[in-house]
């Protein structure tokens, strides 16, 4: 029976490497059983999709076998390569990340990346919110005005070229997509574009790689943590029940055991706005939801950033808010000091 089931499995293969799963080792162990038979799979790629049709590509296989797939139990375990490597020219990797959209997460992730160049570090950006770039807004990098300096001829191949605005190396999918037009893209596609941002870049030497992420959990988290070496994540959530709701599902994620990333802090964005005639706090989403949250979960408070509408006509503008306004500028720069400080 063992031999019938490993002769069909034989017949299943992974795409990204294009061998069966006994030839490339994938499978671990077979355990036949009176009225169970075991199969243990190792996965170093832990999208979910390739999951889901190796598990029906391999009950298929051994329904041909004339083996009851009723009796079948598949145990697959993810584990991530080792991401100790470092990407050379490259000293620190942060990513952002938040379980909500709508948080200011791409707000923040901007002026976190100019704060860290106005405290003299040499910075890069990266926009990995693949469904929906904003950093090009950001910075008022419109896509005509980019393209004709995003590749470049390296070593008889091409690399991409970072767009250097304030100080801050910037690559985003915003930059290879017209404005409006939607990225209908699977995860192995999302993925991939995404570590060719990363490894097929020339980023020079940076300090620091800020990566934007997009909201959520999911495939192209799940690939950014496997591929690249990460020194940390900072998450962003507004105060309120709803969006705690949210980050709570990222902070599980993250401290799962085959990926466990560190996350170095959590900021409250939006968290209160100023009276004009008073100057008092008023809490529309709730006051100190973001900090009693942190508190609950054992993560470090990296600060609060008000809710001012001076952010957003900035931002609007693609002008980092940090470059035009001192209370803003303070804030960010003792956040990140904070950051800096929690970087093991």
């Amino acid at each position: 029976m063992k031999q019938k089931i490993s002769e069909a499995l034989e017949n299943v293969f992974i795409l990204e490497n294009k061998k069966n799963i006994i030839e490339s080792g994938i499978v671990k162990k077979i355990d036949v059983f009176k009225d169970e038979i075991r199969i243990h799979i190792s996965l170093s790629h832990p999208t979910m999709h390739i999951k889901k049709t190796l598990k029906k590509d391999i009950l298929q296989a051994i329904k041909y076998k004339d083996v009851d797939t009723k009796k079948i139990r598949l145990k697959i375990e993810i584990k991530l390569e080792n991401t100790d490597k470092k990407i050379p020219g490259i000293k620190n990797i942060i990513a952002v990340a938040s379980g909500k959209g709508g948080v200011g997460k791409s707000t923040i992730a901007t002026n976190i990346a100019v704060s860290l160049v106005k405290m003299g570090f040499h910075v890069g950006l990266l926009d990995a919110d693949i469904y929906g770039p904003s950093i090009p807004l950001m910075f008022n990098l419109e896509e005509d005005k980019v393209h004709s300096s995003l590749l470049q001829k390296k070593n008889n191949s091409y690399v991409m070229n970072p767009i250097t605005s304030y100080g801050v190396k910037i690559l985003s999918l915003g930059f290879f997509s017209k404005s409006g037009q939607a990225v209908v893209w699977r995860g192995p596609m999302a993925t991939k574009a995404l570590r060719q941002f990363v490894h097929d870049t020339d980023w020079g030497y940076l300090d620091f790689l800020i990566i934007d992420l997009p909201p959520g959990t999911g495939d192209i988290h799940l690939s950014i943590l496997q591929d690249i070496p990460l020194k940390g994540i900072i998450l962003v959530s507004t105060p309120q029940k709803i969006a705690l709701s949210d980050v709570h599902r990222s902070v599980g994620m993250f401290r799962i055991r085959s990926i466990q990333v560190p996350i170095l802090g959590i900021i409250e964005n939006m968290s209160f706005f100023l009276e004009k005639e008073t100057q008092e706090k008023k809490y529309f989403f709730g006051k100190n939801g973001v900090k009693n949250f942190s508190k609950k979960m054992d993560i470090f408070f990296l600060g609060e950033i008000p809710m001012l509408q001076t952010i957003r006509e900035y931002s609007d503008l693609g002008i980092p808010v940090v470059l035009e306004n001192d209370q803003i500028r303070k804030i960010f720069e003792k956040i990140t000091k904070n950051i800096i400080k929690k970087l093991p």
